[in-house]
Protein backbone atom coordinates (compact mmCIF):
# COMPACT_ATOMS: atom_id res chain seq x y z
CA UNK A 1 0.00 0.00 0.00
CA UNK A 2 1.44 3.37 -1.08
CA UNK A 3 0.50 6.46 0.91
CA UNK A 4 0.32 9.69 -1.06
CA UNK A 5 -0.21 13.01 0.69
CA UNK A 6 -2.40 15.51 -1.12
CA UNK A 7 -3.34 19.09 -0.31
CA UNK A 8 -7.14 19.38 -0.31
CA UNK A 9 -8.76 22.81 -0.20
CA UNK A 10 -12.10 23.23 1.50
CA UNK A 11 -13.68 26.70 1.57
CA UNK A 12 -11.38 28.95 3.65
CA UNK A 13 -9.31 26.23 5.24
CA UNK A 14 -6.88 23.61 3.95
CA UNK A 15 -6.44 20.15 5.35
CA UNK A 16 -4.12 17.29 4.53
CA UNK A 17 -5.96 14.42 2.93
CA UNK A 18 -4.73 10.93 2.21
CA UNK A 19 -5.12 8.91 -0.94
CA UNK A 20 -4.34 5.21 -0.95
CA UNK A 21 -3.08 3.64 -4.17
CA UNK A 22 -2.65 -0.09 -4.53
CA UNK A 23 0.05 -1.55 -6.64
CA UNK A 24 1.23 -5.01 -7.52
CA UNK A 25 4.38 -5.68 -5.49
CA UNK A 26 5.63 -8.23 -8.05
CA UNK A 27 5.38 -5.66 -10.85
CA UNK A 28 7.18 -3.11 -8.70
CA UNK A 29 9.97 -5.55 -7.90
CA UNK A 30 10.39 -6.38 -11.57
CA UNK A 31 10.58 -2.67 -12.41
CA UNK A 32 13.19 -2.05 -9.72
CA UNK A 33 15.24 -5.02 -10.86
CA UNK A 34 15.11 -3.84 -14.46
CA UNK A 35 16.16 -0.33 -13.48
CA UNK A 36 19.10 -1.56 -11.43
CA UNK A 37 20.43 -3.63 -14.32
CA UNK A 38 19.79 -1.11 -17.05
CA UNK A 39 22.99 0.37 -18.57
CA UNK A 40 21.29 3.65 -19.54
CA UNK A 41 20.04 4.14 -15.99
CA UNK A 42 23.57 3.59 -14.67
CA UNK A 43 25.10 5.90 -17.27
CA UNK A 44 22.54 8.61 -16.47
CA UNK A 45 23.78 8.58 -12.87
CA UNK A 46 27.41 8.74 -14.01
CA UNK A 47 26.70 11.76 -16.24
CA UNK A 48 24.49 13.41 -13.62
CA UNK A 49 21.45 13.27 -15.90
CA UNK A 50 18.04 13.32 -14.31
CA UNK A 51 16.74 10.22 -16.11
CA UNK A 52 17.68 7.66 -18.76
CA UNK A 53 15.27 9.42 -21.14
CA UNK A 54 18.12 11.84 -21.89
CA UNK A 55 19.76 9.19 -24.08
CA UNK A 56 16.63 8.87 -26.21
CA UNK A 57 16.77 12.55 -27.13
CA UNK A 58 20.52 12.32 -27.72
CA UNK A 59 19.96 9.49 -30.19
CA UNK A 60 17.12 11.40 -31.89
CA UNK A 61 19.36 14.44 -32.23
CA UNK A 62 22.28 12.35 -33.50
CA UNK A 63 20.10 11.17 -36.38
CA UNK A 64 17.97 14.23 -37.20
CA UNK A 65 20.13 17.15 -35.99
CA UNK A 66 17.41 19.04 -34.16
CA UNK A 67 19.81 21.15 -32.13
CA UNK A 68 22.71 23.21 -33.43
CA UNK A 69 25.46 24.41 -31.12
CA UNK A 70 26.66 26.87 -33.77
CA UNK A 71 23.30 28.63 -34.08
CA UNK A 72 23.00 31.42 -31.51
CA UNK A 73 19.84 32.33 -29.64
CA UNK A 74 17.83 29.20 -30.35
CA UNK A 75 14.57 29.11 -28.39
CA UNK A 76 13.59 25.67 -27.15
CA UNK A 77 10.29 24.68 -25.56
CA UNK A 78 10.30 21.43 -23.56
CA UNK A 79 6.80 20.11 -22.85
CA UNK A 80 6.29 17.73 -19.94
CA UNK A 81 9.87 18.52 -19.04
CA UNK A 82 9.95 17.04 -15.50
CA UNK A 83 12.28 15.72 -14.21
CA UNK A 84 14.39 17.74 -16.66
CA UNK A 85 16.54 15.22 -18.56
CA UNK A 86 15.51 16.43 -22.01
CA UNK A 87 16.17 20.03 -21.00
CA UNK A 88 19.64 18.97 -19.87
CA UNK A 89 20.33 17.51 -23.32
CA UNK A 90 19.03 20.65 -25.01
CA UNK A 91 21.28 22.77 -22.80
CA UNK A 92 24.32 20.65 -23.70
CA UNK A 93 23.64 20.63 -27.43
CA UNK A 94 22.65 24.26 -28.01
CA UNK A 95 24.71 27.43 -27.93
CA UNK A 96 25.18 29.14 -24.55
CA UNK A 97 22.99 32.02 -25.75
CA UNK A 98 20.01 29.74 -26.38
CA UNK A 99 16.93 29.97 -24.16
CA UNK A 100 15.18 26.86 -22.86
CA UNK A 101 11.77 26.90 -21.20
CA UNK A 102 10.33 23.77 -19.59
CA UNK A 103 6.58 23.47 -19.04
CA UNK A 104 5.00 20.83 -16.84
CA UNK A 105 1.77 20.48 -14.94
CA UNK A 106 3.76 19.20 -11.96
CA UNK A 107 6.22 21.28 -9.92
CA UNK A 108 9.86 20.55 -10.67
CA UNK A 109 12.96 22.67 -10.15
CA UNK A 110 14.71 23.00 -13.52
CA UNK A 111 18.30 22.04 -14.29
CA UNK A 112 21.04 24.66 -14.35
CA UNK A 113 20.63 27.05 -17.29
CA UNK A 114 16.98 26.16 -17.86
CA UNK A 115 13.85 28.15 -17.00
CA UNK A 116 10.47 26.62 -16.23
CA UNK A 117 6.85 27.28 -15.44
CA UNK A 118 4.29 25.02 -13.82
CA UNK A 119 1.30 25.24 -16.11
CA UNK A 120 -1.21 23.29 -18.17
CA UNK A 121 -0.21 23.24 -21.83
CA UNK A 122 -3.88 22.81 -22.77
CA UNK A 123 -4.64 26.32 -21.53
CA UNK A 124 -4.40 29.37 -23.80
CA UNK A 125 -2.99 31.30 -20.85
CA UNK A 126 0.03 28.98 -20.91
CA UNK A 127 0.64 29.79 -24.58
CA UNK A 128 0.47 33.49 -23.68
CA UNK A 129 3.07 33.02 -20.96
CA UNK A 130 5.37 31.16 -23.34
CA UNK A 131 5.14 33.97 -25.89
CA UNK A 132 5.76 36.50 -23.16
CA UNK A 133 8.81 34.64 -21.88
CA UNK A 134 10.45 34.41 -25.29
CA UNK A 135 9.52 37.94 -26.32
CA UNK A 136 12.54 40.19 -26.73
CA UNK A 137 10.47 42.97 -25.18
CA UNK A 138 9.89 41.10 -21.94
CA UNK A 139 11.99 41.87 -18.88
CA UNK A 140 11.28 40.30 -15.52
CA UNK A 141 11.46 43.09 -12.97
CA UNK A 142 11.15 40.88 -9.89
CA UNK A 143 14.76 39.71 -9.83
CA UNK A 144 14.35 38.31 -6.34
CA UNK A 145 12.07 35.62 -7.81
CA UNK A 146 14.87 34.20 -9.95
CA UNK A 147 16.77 31.30 -8.47
CA UNK A 148 20.41 32.37 -8.14
CA UNK A 149 21.70 29.12 -9.68
CA UNK A 150 18.90 27.90 -11.88
CA UNK A 151 17.35 31.06 -13.32
CA UNK A 152 14.00 29.69 -12.18
CA UNK A 153 11.14 31.42 -14.00
CA UNK A 154 8.39 31.29 -11.39
CA UNK A 155 4.72 31.00 -12.25
CA UNK A 156 3.68 34.31 -13.78
CA UNK A 157 1.82 36.39 -11.25
CA UNK A 158 -1.67 37.39 -12.27
CA UNK A 159 -0.95 41.10 -12.17
CA UNK A 160 2.11 40.63 -14.42
CA UNK A 161 0.01 39.25 -17.25
CA UNK A 162 -2.83 41.70 -16.56
CA UNK A 163 -0.37 44.56 -16.92
CA UNK A 164 0.87 43.53 -20.36
CA UNK A 165 -2.68 42.85 -21.57
CA UNK A 166 -3.27 46.59 -21.51
CA UNK A 167 -0.38 47.28 -23.86
CA UNK A 168 -0.19 47.42 -27.62
CA UNK A 169 2.52 44.76 -27.46
CA UNK A 170 0.03 42.25 -26.08
CA UNK A 171 -2.50 43.00 -28.80
CA UNK A 172 0.13 42.49 -31.47
CA UNK A 173 1.67 39.31 -30.08
CA UNK A 174 -1.04 37.51 -28.14
CA UNK A 175 -4.22 38.05 -30.17
CA UNK A 176 -5.18 35.61 -32.89
CA UNK A 177 -5.69 38.44 -35.37
CA UNK A 178 -3.19 38.03 -38.20
CA UNK A 179 -3.34 41.68 -39.27
CA UNK A 180 -0.37 43.81 -38.27
CA UNK A 181 0.70 47.36 -38.98
CA UNK A 182 3.39 46.74 -41.61
CA UNK A 183 4.55 50.35 -41.36
CA UNK A 184 5.78 49.77 -37.82
CA UNK A 185 7.90 46.67 -38.16
CA UNK A 186 9.05 44.27 -40.85
CA UNK A 187 7.50 40.87 -41.52
CA UNK A 188 10.44 38.92 -40.09
CA UNK A 189 10.13 40.55 -36.69
CA UNK A 190 6.36 40.11 -36.69
CA UNK A 191 6.68 36.45 -37.52
CA UNK A 192 9.27 36.01 -34.79
CA UNK A 193 6.98 37.57 -32.19
CA UNK A 194 3.99 35.48 -33.26
CA UNK A 195 6.00 32.26 -33.56
CA UNK A 196 8.79 32.72 -30.99
CA UNK A 197 9.97 29.10 -30.65
CA UNK A 198 12.58 27.36 -32.82
CA UNK A 199 12.25 23.84 -31.41
CA UNK A 200 9.43 22.06 -29.58
CA UNK A 201 10.24 18.79 -27.82
CA UNK A 202 7.70 16.74 -25.89
CA UNK A 203 8.32 13.75 -23.67
CA UNK A 204 4.91 14.00 -22.04
CA UNK A 205 3.72 10.73 -20.53
CA UNK A 206 7.10 9.87 -19.04
CA UNK A 207 6.66 8.32 -15.56
CA UNK A 208 8.83 9.91 -12.90
CA UNK A 209 8.80 9.87 -9.11
CA UNK A 210 7.70 13.23 -7.76
CA UNK A 211 9.10 13.97 -4.31
CA UNK A 212 8.05 17.55 -3.63
CA UNK A 213 5.14 19.92 -4.14
CA UNK A 214 1.38 19.64 -4.04
CA UNK A 215 -1.21 19.99 -6.74
CA UNK A 216 -3.31 23.12 -6.93
CA UNK A 217 -6.45 24.19 -8.73
CA UNK A 218 -4.46 26.27 -11.24
CA UNK A 219 -3.07 23.08 -12.77
CA UNK A 220 -6.36 21.18 -12.68
CA UNK A 221 -5.56 18.71 -9.91
CA UNK A 222 -2.26 17.56 -11.33
CA UNK A 223 -1.92 14.55 -9.04
CA UNK A 224 -5.07 13.08 -10.55
CA UNK A 225 -3.84 13.85 -14.06
CA UNK A 226 -0.32 12.45 -13.81
CA UNK A 227 0.12 10.67 -17.11
CA UNK A 228 2.00 7.62 -15.89
CA UNK A 229 1.58 4.50 -17.96
CA UNK A 230 -1.20 2.26 -16.70
CA UNK A 231 -0.05 -0.99 -18.31
CA UNK A 232 -3.29 -1.10 -20.31
CA UNK A 233 -2.02 -0.58 -23.86
CA UNK A 234 -5.27 0.77 -25.35
CA UNK A 235 -5.72 3.30 -22.56
CA UNK A 236 -2.08 4.36 -22.71
CA UNK A 237 -2.29 4.78 -26.47
CA UNK A 238 -5.34 7.04 -26.46
CA UNK A 239 -3.99 9.18 -23.64
CA UNK A 240 -0.71 9.42 -25.52
CA UNK A 241 -2.52 10.56 -28.68
CA UNK A 242 -4.24 13.31 -26.68
CA UNK A 243 -0.92 14.56 -25.34
CA UNK A 244 0.76 14.38 -28.75
CA UNK A 245 -2.12 16.37 -30.23
CA UNK A 246 -1.67 18.96 -27.47
CA UNK A 247 2.03 19.20 -28.33
CA UNK A 248 1.21 19.50 -32.04
CA UNK A 249 -1.29 22.30 -31.39
CA UNK A 250 1.39 24.08 -29.39
CA UNK A 251 3.77 23.71 -32.31
CA UNK A 252 1.19 25.09 -34.75
CA UNK A 253 0.60 28.10 -32.51
CA UNK A 254 4.16 28.86 -31.35
CA UNK A 255 6.76 27.14 -33.55
CA UNK A 256 8.29 29.28 -36.27
CA UNK A 257 8.09 28.22 -39.93
CA UNK A 258 10.90 25.74 -40.75
CA UNK A 259 11.16 24.94 -37.03
CA UNK A 260 11.65 21.42 -35.62
CA UNK A 261 9.48 19.19 -33.45
CA UNK A 262 9.86 15.86 -31.63
CA UNK A 263 7.35 14.02 -29.45
CA UNK A 264 6.83 10.63 -27.87
CA UNK A 265 3.85 8.48 -28.78
CA UNK A 266 2.60 5.10 -27.58
CA UNK A 267 1.73 3.07 -30.66
CA UNK A 268 -1.81 1.99 -31.45
CA UNK A 269 -4.62 2.14 -33.96
CA UNK A 270 -4.77 5.95 -34.24
CA UNK A 271 -1.08 6.36 -34.91
CA UNK A 272 -1.57 6.77 -38.66
CA UNK A 273 -4.09 9.54 -38.07
CA UNK A 274 -1.57 11.38 -35.94
CA UNK A 275 1.07 10.89 -38.62
CA UNK A 276 -1.27 12.49 -41.18
CA UNK A 277 -1.73 15.48 -38.90
CA UNK A 278 2.05 15.73 -38.58
CA UNK A 279 2.41 15.65 -42.37
CA UNK A 280 -0.06 18.54 -42.63
CA UNK A 281 2.18 20.63 -40.37
CA UNK A 282 5.73 19.63 -41.38
CA UNK A 283 7.47 19.14 -44.70
CA UNK A 284 9.43 16.15 -43.37
CA UNK A 285 8.01 13.62 -40.90
CA UNK A 286 9.90 10.65 -39.47
CA UNK A 287 9.13 7.82 -37.07
CA UNK A 288 12.05 6.66 -34.96
CA UNK A 289 12.65 4.34 -32.02
CA UNK A 290 15.95 5.09 -30.25
CA UNK A 291 18.14 2.27 -29.01
CA UNK A 292 17.62 3.60 -25.49
CA UNK A 293 13.92 2.67 -25.74
CA UNK A 294 13.36 -0.79 -24.32
CA UNK A 295 12.38 -3.45 -26.82
CA UNK A 296 9.20 -4.30 -24.95
CA UNK A 297 8.10 -0.68 -24.79
CA UNK A 298 5.39 0.51 -27.17
CA UNK A 299 6.81 4.00 -27.24
CA UNK A 300 8.03 5.53 -30.47
CA UNK A 301 9.00 9.06 -31.47
CA UNK A 302 7.75 11.31 -34.24
CA UNK A 303 10.05 13.99 -35.59
CA UNK A 304 8.80 16.88 -37.70
CA UNK A 305 11.28 19.05 -39.59
CA UNK A 306 10.76 22.27 -41.55
CA UNK A 307 7.37 23.41 -40.33
CA UNK A 308 5.07 24.67 -43.08
CA UNK A 309 3.68 28.21 -43.27
CA UNK A 310 0.06 29.34 -43.03
CA UNK A 311 -1.27 26.27 -41.25
CA UNK A 312 -4.99 26.06 -40.50
CA UNK A 313 -5.59 24.08 -37.31
CA UNK A 314 -9.15 23.23 -38.32
CA UNK A 315 -7.89 21.66 -41.55
CA UNK A 316 -5.21 19.71 -39.69
CA UNK A 317 -7.63 18.19 -37.20
CA UNK A 318 -10.66 17.75 -39.44
CA UNK A 319 -9.00 15.26 -41.80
Amino acid sequence: MLLVHNRIKSNKFSSLGRIYIRYNSNSRNRWLSRQQGDPYTKEAKVQNLRSRAAFKLMQIDDKYRIFNKNTPNQRILDLGYAPGAWSQVARQRCSPSSMILGVDILPCEPPHGVNSIQANILAKRTHDLIRLFFSKHFQLNRHDELHKDHGYFQNMLEEELTHVKDTELYREIFTSDDSYDTSRTNSTLKEREKFPVDIVISDMYEPWPQTTGFWNNITNQAYFRMANTSGVSIRDHYQSIDLCDAALITAIDLLRPLGSFACKLYTGEEENLFKKRMEAVFNDVYKFKPEASRNESKETYYIGLRKKRNIDKLDVFSN
